[in-house]
């Protein structure tokens, strides 16, 4: 019984056009230099603009963790280190 590999020694090689490569070359700079259209530019300018609104808005009317006393809880629990030590000895 043959492997898997010994199947791949016989695979041929598959003649293309001479031209298949320019084609190829010629699509992907179409590609590049078209612009993007209206409907994304604008869907992106107001995805930025409503992410910028929300990061702010939750900045601006969070209540910091510090006053409240609700930080230690959490750190406690994710075991997170308090100490600026590099190594424990």
């Amino acid at each position: 019984m043959e492997s898997k590999l010994d199947l791949l020694k016989r695979v041929q090689k598959v003649e293309t056009p001479a031209f298949l490569y320019t084609r190829i070359i010629q699509h992907l700079q179409r590609v590049q230099d078209a612009p993007a259209p209206v409907k994304w530019q604008f869907a992106f300018a107001a995805t930025a603009i409503l992410l910028l609104v929300l990061n702010m808005g939750v900045l601006l009317f969070s209540k910091p963790m510090a006053e409240n006393g609700t930080i230690e809880p959490v750190v406690n629990s994710m075991h997170l280190s308090t100490s600026n030590e590099l190594y424990h000895e």
